[in-house]
């Protein structure tokens, strides 16, 4: 009976012993992996205020890619034949955008584009309300401060609502970029007589 019992203690122990070598193994396997990211393109799009993002090595891992930037709205009455006269209306409106996208790997590997979630046109001139025969126009914009900064890491807990965050990332990842342009006339007008309404860019 001893002798089965020693036996039996000693088989525990092996297999104890086995089990934790085993969860040493897979820790220092996953860690083996984490290493194996590796960011083929993570580079500015010709879009404005855009990245693109081609990262291998990811496994089954899901990434973040978050961005920011208070962009100023330069919007002035436009009358016909595209003049702006140097009376005109206008007003700049300042405008914050931020993003935090999830994206999902394929086959191991997460290729995408990211862009700012603000619309460069005429429709995001709310002001100023012109008279008749003139039109709102976004004549320029410009990023306040600094280029855009643009982050791409592994996906963590969500923020407040839902949106994916870097923030407290660490490991191969985070990536950080700037990407502009920090500004652009959209519209001139006639002789320059639009963007000459605002200040220099």
């Amino acid at each position: 009976m001893r002798f089965c019992r020693s036996l039996t203690r000693k088989s525990l122990i092996t297999a104890a012993a086995a089990l934790a070598i085993g969860g040493a193994g897979v820790v220092l396997s996953g860690q083996a992996w984490a290493q194996s990211f590796h960011i083929n393109k993570f580079s500015c799009t010709t879009t404005p205020l855009g990245v693109h993002v081609d990262v291998g090595g990811v496994g089954n891992t899901d990434l973040c890619v978050t961005g920011s930037a208070t962009v100023d709205l330069n919007c002035a009455c436009v009358g016909g034949g595209g003049n702006c006269p140097t009376d005109a209306k206008k007003q700049t409106i300042p405008t914050t955008s931020s993003t935090g996208q999830t994206l999902q790997p394929t086959n191991g590997r997460v290729v995408a584009d990211v862009s700012l979630p603000i619309s460069l046109t005429d429709a995001s001139c709310t002001a100023p309300v012109c008279g008749m025969g003139q039109t709102t126009k976004l004549i320029e914009w410009k990023t306040e401060d600094s280029l855009p900064t643009f982050t791409v890491c592994v996906a963590g807990t969500p923020g407040p609502n839902g949106e994916c965050t870097c923030d407290g990332a660490a490991g191969d990842l985070p990536e950080t970029i700037n990407c502009g342009p920090e500004s652009m006339v959209v519209f001139p007008g006639k002789h320059n007589s639009c963007s000459s309404l605002f200040p220099p860019l």
